[in-house]
């Protein structure tokens, strides 16, 4: 818990290498959260490369599920998506929306937080692989004060038709998290480092609709801590670590060589994130 009341990692990527640990531990099929106050080496060596800057808090979770849906491109349509990997909450098919989530169960570690964060399925020729763990950082980016995420948010970070490599500052791969070196696409890593996979989600709101036609258009990113005038609407950024083990240079994702990305439905209890968001404007 940080000094200002608002729950943090006292530096990401410690507790990040710890949350494997305890998955580990847990056979992966549960995030299992711990506080800590002395950390090995090798998490304190971690946690110096770095995390997301600014005013943050953190949410941590594990892997809930995979299936061929997407509430949000192909609502009410089982089947259609190519293969996705949840995290957060259980319940999520093509049928959800951010009614259904709320309060439903999760496998983040604050309960609050029913909210379903998904991305393309990464696989081993043709094993899918789960992730071990994950980090969701909701993080003030903006030189103005930002205001909490409005009741039924959809939003998508990345492109899910790219043919070629998209900007690392939306979506990158690399081995371990913070400060190292970024990828356009899928890495292989060393045994002794995992395999990350970085996305970043738009942080400026026009202020009116939850969604639009294309699932972008609504939402836009800060330049040098202001958003256009456009989309004056100032919210937390959302910045996503997805950890996997070590992979061979065979891995791929469900939806193609450069096509990462990652999409976020909210399913938050309102009054519990808009103490969280309003703690990073004190």
């Amino acid at each position: 818990m940080r000094s200002d009341g608002v729950p943090s990692l006292s530096h990401g990527l410690a507790r990040l290498a710890l949350c494997v640990v305890l998955l580990s531990g847990a056979g992966g099929a549960v995030f299992a959260s711990a506080s800590f106050s002395a950390r090995p080496d090798s998490a304190a060596n971690a946690a110096a490369i770095g995390f997301p800057g600014g005013r943050y808090f953190n949410v941590a979770c594990g892997f809930s599920h995979r299936n061929n849906d997407d509430p949000i491109v192909f609502p009410g349509a089982p089947g259609r998506s190519h293969n996705h990997t949840y995290i957060g909450n259980t319940t999520v098919d093509a049928s959800s929306t951010p009614t259904s989530l709320r309060d439903g169960p999760t496998t983040c570690d604050l309960a609050a937080d029913s909210s379903t964060y998904w991305t393309p399925t990464l696989y081993e020729a043709t094993e899918p692989i789960p992730p071990l763990a994950a980090i969701l950082y909701y993080t003030r980016h903006t030189t103005g004060p930002i205001v909490s995420m409005p009741d039924g948010l959809k939003m998508i970070a990345g492109d899910v038709n790219a043919r070629r490599p998209q900007q690392k500052s939306v979506v990158s791969w690399s081995c371990g998290g913070g400060a190292a070196k970024r990828f356009v696409i899928v890495q292989q890593c060393s045994e002794e480092s995992a395999l990350v996979l970085n996305v970043r989600f738009p942080n400026c709101w026009n202020g009116r609709a939850t969604d639009s036609a294309d699932h972008k258009r609504h939402m836009t990113y800060s330049s040098a801590g202001t958003c256009p005038a456009s989309h004056p609407a100032r919210l937390p950024t959302i910045s996503l670590a997805l950890i996997y083990p070590s992979t061979s240079r065979h891995a791929r994702l469900s939806s193609g060589k450069f096509a990462a990305h990652a999409d976020f439905m909210n399913g938050w209890d309102d009054n519990v994130l808009s103490r969280l968001v309003a703690a990073l404007n004190d």
